[in-house]
């Protein structure tokens, strides 16, 4: 396809790489609304700008490129809803009743946090807030929460005396979203305190279930949580590209594609 240089629209990408990258996330229909364009206009500067490495292409808009900061958690609360959902759901069936469960921040945990809701008798150790919003509630579940600093980027407890906290208790499952998965295989995070967390309670979890959409594939972050040979179940919406596959392989890890 010939590529348009023309000036009009050489000057509206630039100007949708440059808010996108500032703001972490930009909606397509916010994009079409500012530059008064149609949706798929903007589909193929958002195509274009992400073949050239500007920025990272979403459900429903686009992402910054940057390996050290996150989309922003309201942004990630609603890009790729209903993949996350799925995968929440599968993800839920691998933990039966009368268990003890780690579970990490993110948008996703959110949504794996009203499936495990639901389950009787678990125990549930978090320093995610949004998730704890969806637990505290249940009699069927006795929620667990560690002291310490509350990142305004996502609502997870971190620091010295989370630290402390989790290294007390050793459960049956991890349940785990990621920033990034490196082609290597890392697991990565935008935090060097929350991946510190994570690995603590990867290292005090008997099996660890990671929970992820399929974009986690294409990005990078900068702090190491662990590596793909450290988990059990990899829940994921698509299959992954074909290095990947071949680690999920060599590591037997199980892996689930909900339909």
């Amino acid at each position: 396809m010939k590529k348009d240089t023309s000036s009009k629209v050489v000057g509206r990408r630039e100007e949708i790489a440059n808010l996108v990258n500032a703001q972490g996330y930009a909606s397509i229909e916010f994009l079409s609304d500012k530059h008064g364009v149609s949706t798929q206009t903007i589909r193929r500067d958002i195509q274009a700008l992400s073949v050239e490495n500007l920025v990272t292409r979403l459900h429903g808009g686009a992402g910054s490129v940057s390996s050290l900061v996150n989309v922003s958690y309201d942004a990630r609360r609603i890009s790729m809803l209903e993949e996350k959902e799925l995968i929440a759901v599968a993800a839920a069936t691998l933990i039966g009743s009368s268990h003890s469960v780690f579970m990490t921040g993110g948008s996703t945990m959110e949504i794996v946090a009203k499936e495990l809701s639901v389950i009787p008798t678990l125990c549930i150790i978090t320093n995610n807030i949004h998730a704890a919003v969806h637990l505290y509630s249940k009699k069927n579940i006795e929620l667990l929460m560690p002291c310490g600093r509350v990142r305004h980027h996502n609502g997870a407890i971190i620091g010295p005396a989370s630290m402390e906290f989790i290294a007390n208790f050793q459960t049956d499952y991890l349940i785990m979203g990621i920033g990034a998965i490196s082609p290597e295989g890392r697991l990565l995070d935008y935090d060097y305190e929350e991946a510190m967390l994570m690995g603590r309670m990867m290292k005090n979890a008997r099996e660890t279930i990671l929970v992820t959409d399929h974009t986690k594939f294409e990005k990078s972050a900068t702090a190491q949580v662990g590596h793909l040979r450290d988990i059990s179940y990899l829940v994921t919406d698509q299959k992954p590209p074909p290095q990947f596959c071949d680690l999920i392989t060599e590591h037997n890890v199980s892996l689930t594609i909900p339909a």
